[in-house]
């Protein structure tokens, strides 16, 4: 008398099986197809990454595997290339040591390998030293960065999980300044106020903090959309006068130095026209309403030319009739 009944259900079993095993395949699908749109975004996008490893004592060697690891899972999604995304890693603890540069390598690789060989230096924590590092020489012409007006992203991250021993927060602002996008990555019980410090705003979009080195792997696919993010900077339609900067889900434009960006978020203005202009002042230039003028130091007047100066005491030495001074006699 039981088996009719469990006929009857195992139909049912099988189909709410079936059911289950759809709705995964269909989760499934739906991650390859995001993870297809940000392999293809990724695809051919250029960009000037360095990575900034804290390698200080209080890392433990296993640790500095875990964030190798997570090193080689980013490079995984980039489209590394000459012409395309270029890859330099620096590390750091007392002192700060280059990996390899922007320019050193042209293959994915290559670049693992390089990762993998990397040796822990168990030292001090001279953070501000290693953003120093990177803005003046990682991310210099001679060693691979593109130049600016190529508009090529140059993007740091930084991984640290100590309080730095030197002053990070006036580096880390010229860093940003001069157009260098910061992802700041703290874990287990780092200094939160010096993270912020460092990363660029909005702090939610590039400030991190994991618990552990086990964690930061969780950080992958953030990056993924991060870096691999569309480049709304190439569209022909964004009307910057001077530059555009891409962020997360749009772009911003920016003004050249000596310039201020007009209502219309588009245009510039000049403000300084000293530091925009050809100006030829032999001594002092000053800002005036629309334009400039030129002024010469104490003791001094301007020539006719309104550009070069004479000293007062030759001119009155020059009149006929002056008495010159001995000095000047033969």
């Amino acid at each position: 008398m039981g088996l009719p009944g469990v006929c009857f259900i195992l139909p049912l079993l099988f189909l709410a099986a079936g059911a289950i095993q759809k709705r995964q395949s269909s989760r499934q699908t739906e991650a390859e197809i995001q993870a297809n749109v940000l392999k293809e975004a990724c695809h051919r996008k250029p960009l000037d990454l360095v990575f900034i490893i804290d390698s200080s004592r209080s890392v433990r060697p296993y640790d500095f595997e875990k964030v190798k690891e997570f090193l080689i899972t980013v490079l995984k999604f980039l489209d590394i290339g000459q012409d395309i995304a270029r890859v330099g890693l620096i590390q750091y603890g007392s002192t700060v040591k280059n990996e390899f540069s922007l320019k050193t390598y042209k293959k994915k690789s290559d670049i693992e390998r390089a990762v993998k060989r990397m040796m822990h230096l168990a030292t001090g924590t001279m953070t501000g030293l290693a953003l120093q590092y990177a803005m003046n020489i990682a991310f210099s012409e001679s060693e691979g960065a593109r130049p600016a007006d190529m508009y090529v992203p140059r993007i740091a991250m930084i991984v640290t999980d100590g309080r730095p021993q030197d002053p990070v927060a006036e580096i880390a602002a010229k860093m940003r300044n001069s157009g260098i996008l910061i992802f700041a990555i703290g874990v287990g019980r780092v200094d939160m106020q010096t993270l912020l410090s460092i990363g660029s705003e909005p702090h939610d979009e590039h400030v991190f903090l994991v618990a552990n080195f086990s964690q930061i792997e969780t950080l992958t696919s953030v990056f993924q959309n991060k870096l691999c993010g569309p480049d709304y900077c190439a569209l022909s339609n964004h009307g910057c006068q001077h530059e555009c900067v891409n962020t997360d889900d749009s772009y911003n434009c920016r003004c050249q130095a000596g310039f201020s960006l007009n209502a219309d978020k588009k245009t510039c203005t000049t403000v300084d026209h000293c530091a925009v202009n050809e100006h030829g002042c032999e001594h002092l230039c000053v800002n005036a309403e629309g334009s400039y003028v030129c002024q010469c130091f104490e003791g001094y007047f301007l020539r006719v030319d309104k550009k070069s100066c004479q000293s007062k005491r030759l001119l009155f030495c020059s009149r006929p009739g002056a008495v010159q001074s001995p000095m000047n006699n033969p």
